[in-house]
This record gives structure tokens, C-alpha cells and sequence, in this order.
């Protein structure tokens, strides 16, 4: 980098083809770059891209000002030019983290990521998951066997995650719209799998069933899940509530979790899996519920405001200058003076809250999205190929497929 001149991660990958692979390196890159030219005492400045001359943060705080609620007016009122695919996501996130309305509307769907844009995840083969929210883990029977029956009308390979929910896979895209309109219908909503969001509040059963349970920790974390559901973030976010320290729920490896004491609870937070495992560190210990909710919103709401885009809370807590001392004084004391501000405006979030899929099931115009070809609306796509494994179907090897 020095010895070539580059100054920036353009120009780094070019020479060093860095971030072209897999792309697991590039937020390592992008540090090394930064603090590389710190040391040469040059002036860094993170912008989000050529049509937004403002980092994350800062377009953040001027659509919150300006009351700003869709990709066409932020980029005429604070932007230029014709956006691109690294803005429009971005901003996407930003309108959703901050008014919590529908996603596709307001004309925001065009610049959704391909995931949000369907309201599920695209896999292998070209299909299509589903993924009901099952709050804290607790299913109802009657639930269960709907599941099931849409599992086996559509065809879909079904699976319990390790976040105690149930993945549906192989939806055809033609086909999503009638499998959430069964879901809804049962009682289910989205479970925002496909998106930047909260995903799931993991329980054990706790004092309920658990002889060893100080509290009922699966009634928290539905009232956790219910609370923060659809919450926009950059990045996902994962929860859980154990109920006693033997730590059945694995609440320290979560983005914010809750482990109850003998006097109440501990509040850990900025806790990751995936490719680089981190614990949580706590936050604040013996709290009773009201607090602990309190504390969540103003850690979720700085969070939010203050993370650079795909940041999950583990690497954000260890860039912040201060660490978890910084971080807790700013969440339990209040040293920012926003300790107010930051719970109303989750409240207003969570008021705001209304099933993306509910919404998309009754609108006909987004309906109309859900279909291969604009002029065979009732065709699948018969390019999709499975496979037979353990009984169900899974989703083809396209590369043996392609080397025949």
C-alpha cells in the first residue's frame, strides 16, 4: 500500500487483489488502510459513496432531521447523481431504522437488497426460505402442525435453526405470497430472516419447567422478541434470556443478552458468533425487568445511530474509543444527556411495527413483484433442480450438475 501509493481499498484491491475472494477480509483491509495513512498523518474520512459526501453516521442524523422517508428525496435533498448499489441499500437500512414503515413503499423497494427485496432469502437453485417468528421458542401445537401442512403442500424442506425457529426452504418466488397468506392466517409473522434486523430471542424454559430456573425466562424473552421485532439495524441481531447461570439459552454470545440472577437480572451486551466468536461483556447486573428494557433501548438506539454500515455490535463496542466502561456510562448514566430521547424513539419504533409479509399478502400491487415472468404470472421455474437427502428434498449440485 505505501510503497504503491493507494489510498483507499480500491486501489488496494487492484494491487493486491485483496477482498476479491470470499470478502471476509475487506472490513480488515479498510482498518489497515485507515490506520496506515493515520500514521502518515493524512486526513481520513469515511463517506458512505460518490453520491453522499457524509459517513453513516452523518447521514443518519440529517434524514432524521430532515424527515426524510424515501431513497429519491434523500438523494435529491442531501445526495447527487443517480445513486448506486453501495447507497441504495445503505439508505434503504437508514429509512427502516429510523420510521419503521413497510419496506416497499414509498418507492424504496428498488433499491432494497435482493433478499429484502422478496421478503426472504434467495438459496442455492434459484428458491426461496421461509421463516415464521416463533417468539422466545414457544410454539403452540396448532401451530406445529400448520407448519407442517404448508410444509408438505409446497414441498418444502424444513429444518429447526439454532435460533428455535423453523426454516422452510425450496419456495418457488411465484409461490411465497400463498404460503405467507396460510402462515398469517394461523397466527404467524415474518420472522425478518432476510433482513438487517432482529432475528430471534433464544429461551430456556426457565423457572417454568426447570428446576434449577430463578426466573421465567421464556416470558421475558417473548416480551423481548415482541418489543424489538422488525427492528432495522446495520446489521442483524440476535438475542437470548437464560434462566438461572447455568446459561442453557447461550445468552453471552448474542448481540444483547439476559441471564437471571438471584436479584434480578445481568444485561450482556456486543456478543457475536459466526466467523469470529466473541463473548459478551456485561453491562449492567441485578436489574429488574423495567430497567433491563430500558437499558436495551438506549444500547440498541446508540447502536443504530453510530455503526458503520454491516457492523455487528461486537466489532462496533471494539472500535469505540472507552470500550465497555465508555459504553456503560453512555447507557446507564447517561452521559450523553440521550437517555430519553433514544427510549422515545423506540417506543415510536415499536408502535410503529406492522408484519412486512401481513402487508404484502394484502396489497396487490406489491403482490404482482412475486412472479418469474411478467406474462406467465401461474408458471414456476422449471430450471430449479433437487436432490433426496434423509427423505427430503434439498437443493441440487449445480456443480456436478455442470461438470456432466
Amino acid at each position: 500500500m505505501t510503497t504503491q501509493g493507494c489510498e483507499n481499498f480500491e486501489g488496494v484491491s487492484k494491487c493486491t487483489k485483496a477482498g476479491t475472494g470470499c470478502a471476509g477480509c475487506v472490513p480488515m483491509v479498510k482498518d489497515l488502510i485507515a490506520h496506515t495513512m493515520k500514521q502518515q498523518g493524512k486526513y481520513i474520512r469515511t463517506t458512505v459513496c460518490e453520491h453522499f459526501n457524509y459517513s453513516r453516521q452523518e447521514l443518519y442524523d440529517l434524514v432524521k432531521i430532515h424527515q426524510l422517508k424515501s431513497y429519491d428525496e434523500i438523494l435529491d435533498s442531501i445526495g447527487k447523481g443517480d445513486g448506486c448499489e453501495t447507497c441504495k441499500p445503505l439508505v434503504a437500512s437508514i429509512v427502516a431504522s429510523l420510521w419503521n414503515e413497510m419496506i416497499l413503499s414509498r418507492g424504496n423497494d428498488v433499491v432494497q437488497d435482493s433478499n429484502d427485496r422478496f421478503l426472504a432469502n434467495i438459496q442455492r437453485g434459484g428458491t426461496y426460505s421461509v421463516v415464521p417468528r416463533i417468539p422466545g421458542g414457544e410454539i403452540h401445537p396448532d401451530k406445529l402442525i400448520v407448519i407442517g401442512e404448508v410444509a408438505k403442500k409446497y414441498g418444502l424442506y424444513t429444518k429447526i435453526t439454532g435460533g428455535q425457529r423453523i426454516d422452510l426452504f425450496g419456495a418457488h418466488l411465484n409461490d411465497l405470497p400463498a404460503i405467507w397468506e396460510e402462515l398469517i392466517a394461523a397466527g404467524f409473522e415474518s420472522g425478518h430472516a432476510y433482513g438487517k434486523a432482529l432475528r430471534t430471542v433464544k429461551s430456556c424454559v426457565g423457572s417454568t419447567w426447570c428446576r434449577f430456573g430463578l426466573y421465567d425466562s421464556v416470558s421475558f424473552a417473548i416480551q423481548i422478541e415482541e418489543r424489538y421485532r422488525g427492528l432495522r439495524a446495520p446489521h442483524k441481531l440476535k438475542s437470548a434470556v437464560s434462566g438461572c447461570v447455568r446459561e442453557c439459552a447461550e445468552a453471552q454470545s448474542k448481540d444483547f443478552g439476559i441471564i437471571a440472577t438471584e436479584k434480578g437480572w445481568n444485561l450482556y451486551v456486543c456478543g457475536n458468533g459466526g466467523s469470529k466468536p466473541q463473548h459478551a461483556l456485561l453491562l449492567a447486573s441485578d436489574v429488574d425487568s423495567a430497567t433491563c428494557i430500558r437499558y436495551i433501548d438506549r444500547f440498541l438506539m446508540f447502536y443504530i445511530g453510530t455503526a458503520d454500515p454491516l457492523t455487528r455490535t461486537a466489532t462496533w463496542l471494539n472500535k469505540m474509543d472507552g470500550g465497555i466502561d465508555y459504553l456503560r456510562n453512555v447507557v446507564i448514566n447517561d452521559s450523553l444527556g440521550m437517555a430519553e430521547t433514544w427510549e422515545k424513539n423506540m417506543q415510536e419504533l415499536v408502535d410503529a411495527y406492522e408484519c412486512e409479509w401481513k402487508a404484502a399478502v394484502k396489497d396487490p400491487e406489491i403482490r404482482k413483484r412475486f412472479v418469474h415472468f411478467v406474462n406467465a404470472p401461474e408458471e414456476k421455474d422449471d430450471t430449479v433442480r433437487f436432490e433426496t437427502l434423509r427423505g427430503q428434498k434439498k437443493a441440487a449440485d449445480w456443480n456436478a450438475l455442470t461438470t456432466h
